[in-house]
C-alpha cells in the first residue's frame, strides 16, 4: 500500500507535467462544480432563516390566539398571566389588525393597521432586533402617534413630523358601512429589512384600535417562545386548556406554511441541480484516468512484469481518483465558503460595476445633456429578497457536500481502475 500510495503521489508531482496537466483539469472541474453547491447551501439557508425570522418576530409571532369573538383589553389580563407562566413562553402581546387607506398630500396607498402596545418596542428584544428605526423613534406613547414602514413612507412622501390620514371602514350594523377618517402624526419610520413587510404596515397605539371596525379587523394574542423552530406541540398542549371556549391556538408553521414550503422547495430544487452538476464531473474524472491509463500502459506493463498485482494497480488508480476528489473538494469548499461569507460585498461590487458600465455606455452613445436615464440594476432586488443576506454556516452541510464530492470521485475512478488492473503486460510489451 505504501508503494501504491507513493506511485499515486508521483503521478500528481508537478515535475511530471504531462500527467499533471490532465489531473489539474479534473481537480478544477470538481472544485468549480462544488463552489455553487456550497454557495446555494449557505446562502439559501441564511436567506430563508433571515426572511422567516423577520416574519415571525415582527409579524405573525411564534404562536397566535384568535377567535370569533374579539379579545378585549380588560378580559385578556388573566389569560396573559397564565400563559406567561407556561415553561418555554417568553412574552405575550395583545394586537389588533385591520385594513385602511392611508393618504398624505403627496400620495396614497392601502396598508395593514397594527394596533400594538407602546411598550412592545422596549419589552420585546426580538422585535427590536429586526426593526431598524431609520427616522425619528419608535414612539407610540401619544394617542395620535403613528410609525410607518420605510417603503410605505417613501410612497406617501412623508417624513417625521408630517401628518397622515387613515381611512377605515366602520360598520353601523346590517349593510350600512361608513368611512372613518383619523388623523395621525408620523413619529418614526422603521424598516424590517424586507420590503414586502415595509410597504404594508402602519403601527398605531393599541388604545386607538377602536378606529378599526369589528367586522373588518381582528384581534389576537401574539406569543413568543424560547425555541420557535423546535417542536411546538408540547407548548400547544399546555396553552390550549388555558383558553376560553371559542378561541384557537395556531403555530407559525400553520400560519406561514405556504410561504415556508415555497422557500424549502426552491432550496431543494437548487441543491438538486447543483448535485447534478457535481455528478457530471465524474465523466471528467473518468476520462482523465482513462487517458492516463492509455499514456502509462507501458509503465503499468513493466510494473506488472516486476510483480505488481492487478489489485495494486487498481488501488493505484483509485488513489489517484481519491486524490483528485480531495484536492478539488478542499479547493471548492475553501472558495465556496469565502464567497459565501463575502456574498453581500460581492453583490455590491457587481451592482456597482454593472450600473457604472451602463451609465458610461449612456454617456458614450448619447449626448451628455440627454435626459434619458438608465434603470438601476439590482441583482438581489429587496422587493423580493433581504437588503442584506445573512450567512448561516452549517458544518454538517459543508461536510456532507465534501463527502459527496469525494464519493463521486471514487465511483468515477472505479471502472478506469479495473481496466488498468486487467491490462496484460505481455500484450503491451510484445508490441515494442
Amino acid at each position: 500500500m505504501r508503494l501504491t500510495l507513493y506511485l499515486a503521489l508521483k503521478y500528481l508531482s508537478p515535475f511530471r507535467p504531462s500527467s499533471l496537466r490532465r489531473i489539474k483539469g479534473a481537480v478544477l472541474a470538481v472544485a468549480l462544480s462544488l463552489i455553487p453547491l456550497i454557495l446555494v447551501l449557505e446562502v439559501s439557508d441564511g436567506m430563508i432563516q433571515g426572511i422567516t425570522s423577520r416574519i415571525l418576530e415582527v409579524g405573525t409571532y411564534h404562536l397566535q390566539v384568535s377567535g370569533y369573538v374579539p379579545i378585549g383589553k380588560e378580559e385578556v389580563g388573566s389569560w396573559v398571566k397564565k400563559i406567561e407562566e407556561v415553561p418555554g413562553v417568553e412574552s405575550v402581546a395583545l394586537e389588533y389588525q385591520g385594513v385602511c387607506m392611508v393618504y398624505s398630500p403627496e400620495g396614497r396607498a392601502g396598508a395593514t393597521v397594527r394596533a400594538i402596545s407602546s411598550s412592545l418596542w422596549k419589552e420585546d428584544p426580538h422585535f427590536k432586533k429586526f426593526i431598524q428605526v431609520k427616522e425619528g423613534e419608535f414612539d407610540l406613547s401619544a394617542p395620535n402617534a403613528v410609525v410607518l414602514g420605510s417603503e410605505l413612507a417613501s410612497r406617501l412622501k412623508v417624513t417625521v413630523g408630517d401628518t397622515v390620514k387613515l381611512l377605515t371602514p366602520y360598520s353601523l350594523g346590517g349593510d350600512s358601512t361608513l368611512s372613518r377618517i383619523s388623523t395621525f402624526t408620523v413619529k418614526g419610520i422603521a424598516s424590517a429589512g424586507y420590503q414586502e413587510l415595509d410597504k404594508l404596515w402602519i403601527y398605531i397605539p393599541v388604545e386607538r384600535h377602536s378606529i378599526l371596525s369589528p367586522g373588518a379587523s381582528r384581534s389576537l394574542l401574539g406569543i413568543k417562545v424560547q425555541d420557535p423552530f423546535g417542536d411546538l406541540s408540547p407548548l400547544v398542549s399546555s396553552i390550549y386548556p388555558l383558553l376560553p371556549q371559542g378561541y384557537h391556538l395556531y403555530t407559525w408553521y400553520e400560519l406561514e406554511s405556504a410561504r415556508y414550503l415555497s422557500f424549502k422547495t426552491t432550496r431543494y430544487l437548487l441543491i438538486f441541480i447543483m448535485v447534478l452538476i457535481l455528478s457530471v464531473t465524474s465523466v471528467n474524472i473518468s476520462s482523465t484516468l482513462i487517458m492516463l491509463q492509455i499514456e502509462k500502459k507501458d509503465e503499468i506493463a513493466v510494473m506488472k512484469s516486476y510483480g505488481f498485482s492487478p489489485r495494486q494497480v487498481i488501488w493505484l488508480f483509485l488513489g489517484l481518483g481519491v486524490s483528485i476528489g480531495l484536492l478539488g473538494t478542499v479547493l471548492g469548499v475553501g472558495i465556496g465558503l469565502a464567497l459565501s461569507v463575502s456574498i453581500n460585498e460581492i453583490v455590491g461590487i457587481l451592482e456597482y460595476l454593472i450600473n457604472n458600465s451602463l451609465e458610461l455606455a449612456r454617456f458614450l452613445l448619447f449626448r451628455p445633456e440627454t435626459t434619458a436615464s438608465v434603470p438601476i440594476v439590482r441583482i438581489l432586488n429587496p422587493e423580493f429578497y433581504l437588503e442584506k443576506i445573512p450567512v448561516v454556516l452549517k458544518l454538517s452541510e459543508v461536510l456532507g457536500a465534501a463527502l459527496f464530492a469525494i464519493l463521486v470521485s471514487i465511483l468515477s475512478s472505479y471502472f478506469p481502475a479495473r481496466a488498468a488492473g486487467a491490462l496484460k503486460p505481455l500484450e503491451v510489451l510484445s508490441r515494442h
